[in-house]
């Protein structure tokens, strides 16, 4: 029972689909970059090698995750502005 115009309606769930596919695209590719990490890792260990700063920190995960999403914000902030204009 929603109050909603169906046109504001049906833009409004097509925007939230839009924003879901999104977040499970970056969540795939999340999870592709951590098993190549993981990888890699591996295959450094077996090697008996190391490099310098080749393993990121939680930390340091978290601050590039952090600006990511933060670019991700920003684009849904201009999308919603975008297309509550038009509404």
């Amino acid at each position: 029972d929603s109050k909603l115009p169906s046109s504001v309606r049906n833009t409004l769930l097509e925007l939230f689909g839009q924003i879901e596919r999104e977040f499970e695209n970056l969540y795939i590719e999340n999870l592709e970059l951590r098993r190549e990490i993981d990888t890699l890792n591996e295959r450094l260990a077996a090697e008996g090698q190391t490099i310098d700063g080749a393993e990121l920190s939680k930390g340091q995960l978290k601050t590039k995750a952090s600006h990511s999403t933060s670019q991700l914000s920003q684009k849904l902030k201009t999308t919603y502005k975008a297309s509550t204009s038009k509404v």
